[in-house]
């Protein structure tokens, strides 16, 4: 549940940026959480803490990749109704 509502979160900035005239309005939002997700893996995957602290390092990772792929999905639907 809790995952569905920042994938939510993640569709709905793109939405937010639609009023705005540029073509990269939209995808500010995905690269910005795709940058995030990769420095978060890469960290878990170089720097692996304590038994608990890498699963809160892998949560993070799943939360952040959560709100990307609404981030992806929602900048594509916007392109697609602009159109």
């Amino acid at each position: 549940m809790f995952l569905f509502i920042i994938f939510l979160f993640g569709l709905l900035l793109p939405f937010l940026l639609m009023k705005y005239k540029s073509k990269w309005a939209k995808w500010i939002p995905a690269i910005l959480f795709l940058i995030g997700t990769f420095i978060m893996g890469i960290k878990a995957w170089i720097f692996p803490g304590p038994e608990m602290s890498a699963l809160g390092d892998i949560i993070y990772f799943i939360i952040l990749g959560s709100a990307t792929i609404g981030t992806i999905i929602g900048a594509i639907i916007v392109g697609v109704m602009k159109k």
